[in-house]
């Protein structure tokens, strides 16, 4: 199966952080992307966004996308006003339903490693984002926002791994593969996405 990751600048975010950047290329169209993601060419895809921009992005995926939560256990800077975030969503239309149920949230610390690149993931997340997609050793990733690059290699260890060992990465049968947006809402009972497998 053919799965995709993308992990664009925020809306309203891509010059304060990335204009400095060799790949920058000014605001995301995320119209334009989740447009790409809901094509057919993808089994199941994941879209990383922030809190802020949720309500903005979330009514253009199609109905069946589930909203995850990736807690970062920091608390808020002590010269910050007010609610501080200290959560990430990520959509996530799953291409597989397994067994045992997922946690639809993550709590992990941001990464502290790979480079200095701002919103890099760290491993536990990687791992996170494999389980709620439903992802098997075998499964294509395509990360349509690589930067640091340790998404994909993040999947292309875990999953030679899980393939040596011949267990998938997280535990669990196959429940059944969902093809389409209609499949998705209807497999939609209260399952839920994401344990970490990592970190």
């Amino acid at each position: 199966m053919r799965f995709a990751y993308a992990d664009p600048p925020y809306p309203g975010l891509s010059a304060k952080y990335y204009r400095h950047e060799d790949s920058y290329a000014g605001e995301v169209d995320h119209a334009a992307l989740v447009a790409s993601l809901v094509d057919g060419r993808y089994d199941g895809w994941a879209l990383s966004t922030s809190a802020r921009a949720l309500r903005d992005v979330l009514p253009m995926c199609p109905p069946g996308a589930r909203v995850c939560a990736w807690v970062k256990p920091g608390g808020a800077p002590p010269a910050t006003y007010g609610l501080h975030n200290v959560w990430e969503p990520v959509i996530v239309v799953p291409g597989r339903w397994r067994r045992p149920g997922k946690r639809d949230a993550l709590v992990a610390h941001p990464a502290r490693g790979g480079g200095s690149l701002p919103g890099r993931k760290p491993l536990a997340f990687c791992a996170f984002l494999f389980d709620a997609l439903g992802m098997l050793p075998g499964d294509e990733l395509e990360d349509l926002f690589p930067g640091t690059g340790i998404v994909g290699r993040a999947w292309a260890e875990l999953s030679s791994v899980a393939a040596r060992d011949a267990s998938p990465p997280g535990t669990g049968d196959v429940v059944e593969d969902l093809g389409d947006d209609a499949s998705l809402a209807a497999a939609d009972d209260g399952r839920r996405c994401g344990d970490a497998m990592g970190e």
